[in-house]
């Protein structure tokens, strides 16, 4: 190791140099600490500074003060030299940052130990800086490897507002750089529409990827392969499943195997766009939200979350839409949305923002209701996923 020796008495300097060198180190010499200084900024390889107090130009204390204070672009380890009556100038040097300290007087065997003490605290310190080089590089990969998957998150959700006698409106925002939410709605044929919004237990990475698998087993058509309609001989060679159906299936399929507990909740609704008959399968998920031209109420008949029990028997029930009518689903981030006093935002006050609000387009409905979510979290960063997705049916 090679330590820089700073010492204005060219006499001691001389003997501790040949001392230090004997005992295997590389020494250089300063006789102050501005010559120090521009020692250690031009020779990187100096990790090690033993230094006398008492110097002219810059003394042993301004000296180590700077080396503490200025980025080398390395840890440097400062031992300070004293004399046994300068009791005081070791304390205030400590309090500056000096690692170690030890009087002129001690044996050289001494200082060569603590030396190489210094030595094994820099070797330490190094490994460290290294590992943190690697998990700052590793931790930028990831942020981007998340953002990038966070795009293709945003890229799945509806880019449509319109089907044939409806319209949708959507806010999404998640905790954290992936979210385990996901929605859709889809024409499954003239008659029909699904609709269905999902939560995936926990948050990040593994939600996120359950989350985009569901997506694709929900899709309409997989070459053949689907979930939500069974084929058949006859024409017109399908039949569309019914909620019950669906949900029940997604059940067997999504089962959490071994030590795994992801499970999640949903709601999955058929919608008949020529009578307003919905069908709905609530699985652990907060109710919808029906909103008439008088009023809003909540539908609700619950049941297990997907994937947590096997052999479980879920339940659908339907009711009418009048034209003008709106439903509301969303995820318990909503209703659980915190203030800064941690008080749950709640599906009564959730009620009473939609009807406050009814006279709106429901674009601008469902803007107003993401605004009143981030007024009362003050601030737009959720501790959970935060999806709302609202249907009007206009009738045909």
């Amino acid at each position: 190791m090679k330590v820089l020796l700073v010492e204005d008495a060219r006499d001691v300097r001389k003997v501790l140099s040949l001392s230090l060198n004997k005992f295997g180190h590389d020494v250089a010499t300063a006789e102050h600490g501005a010559e120090a200084l521009e020692m250690l900024n031009n020779q990187p390889e100096i990790q090690m500074v033993v230094s006398d107090v008492s110097m002219p130009v810059m003394d042993g204390h301004a000296l180590c003060r700077t080396i503490k204070q200025q980025d080398f672009g390395r840890f440097v380890y400062f031992i300070l030299l004293s004399s046994k009556d300068q009791e005081q100038e070791i304390i205030e040097g400590l309090k500056i940052g000096a690692d170690d300290f030890i009087t002129k007087q001690s044996p050289l065997a001494e200082l060569n130990a603590r030396i190489g003490v210094g030595q094994r605290i820099i070797e330490l310190n190094n490994e460290l800086n290294q590992q943190n080089e690697r998990l700052t590089k590793a931790y930028a990969q990831i942020k981007k490897d998340l953002l990038m998957a966070a795009e293709m998150h945003s890229s799945l959700l509806p880019t449509h507002s319109e089907l044939p006698g409806t319209e949708f409106a959507w806010i999404c925002n998640c905790s954290a750089y992936l979210g385990g939410d996901m929605f859709d709605y889809q024409r499954l044929d003239e008659n029909t529409i699904a609709f269905y919004l999902l939560d995936v237990s926990g948050h990040g990475i593994p939600s996120a990827l359950l989350s985009f698998t569901l997506k694709y087993a929900m899709s309409p058509s997989q070459k053949g392969a689907t979930l939500l309609k069974r084929f058949i001989s006859r024409p017109p060679h399908y039949e569309i499943l019914q909620p019950v159906e669906v949900v029940s299936k997604l059940n067997e399929r999504y089962m959490s195997q071994g030590n795994s507990t992801q499970y999640f909740t949903m709601i999955y609704a058929l919608l008949n766009v020529k009578t307003g008959r919905v069908t709905v399968c609530q699985a652990g998920h907060p109710g919808l939200l029906h909103q008439t031209k008088t009023s809003t109420t909540e539908r609700s008949m619950n049941g297990f979350p997907v994937g947590m029990l096997p052999d479980v028997e879920y339940e659908q029930f339907e009711f009418d839409l009048s034209p003008g009518d709106r439903l509301f689903i969303f995820s318990d981030g909503v209703t659980e949305c915190f203030s800064p006093s941690k008080e749950e935002f709640g599906t009564e006050r959730l009620i009473r923002t939609i009807n406050d609000n009814h006279h709106l387009g429901i674009d601008d409905q469902a803007k107003l209701v993401e605004q009143t979510l981030i007024s009362w979290n003050r601030g737009d960063q959720f501790d959970d996923d935060v999806s709302f997705l609202a249907l009007e049916w206009q009738g045909l």
